[in-house]
């Protein structure tokens, strides 16, 4: 029961971590972001750390429940490709960050 809990609690928060970046980004390209309007997307900054353990977490959850071929292992294919763009793009996110902050001093 933890188990499944703590998968639930893990699919919240990629949900969540995910809807944090969609969010902002489809304002920008119906409106264009110019200067601070950027700020949007800060919540899902702050959440970096979390929202990728939580995501990487889904996308091993989904993939497993894809090969047990359960009666709704169909649902799980959408949700392991949406977690899979998320966690490559928050790993591009992290090594641009540390290609930045450790070069342009």
């Amino acid at each position: 029961m933890l188990h499944k809990l703590a998968f639930a609690i893990s699919y919240l928060i990629a949900s969540v971590y995910f809807l944090l970046i969609l969010s902002p980004s489809i304002y920008c390209l119906q409106h264009g972001c110019r200067g601070p309007e950027g700020d949007a997307f800060m919540p899902a900054f702050f959440l970096t750390p979390l929202g990728t353990i939580a995501t990487a977490v889904s996308l091993y959850n989904a993939i497993q429940q894809i090969r047990k071929r359960g009666s709704w292992f169909w649902v799980f294919w959408p949700l392991a490709i949406i977690f899979a763009i998320v966690l490559l793009g928050a790993i591009g996110f992290i090594a641009l960050l540390i290609y930045h902050l450790s070069l342009h001093r």
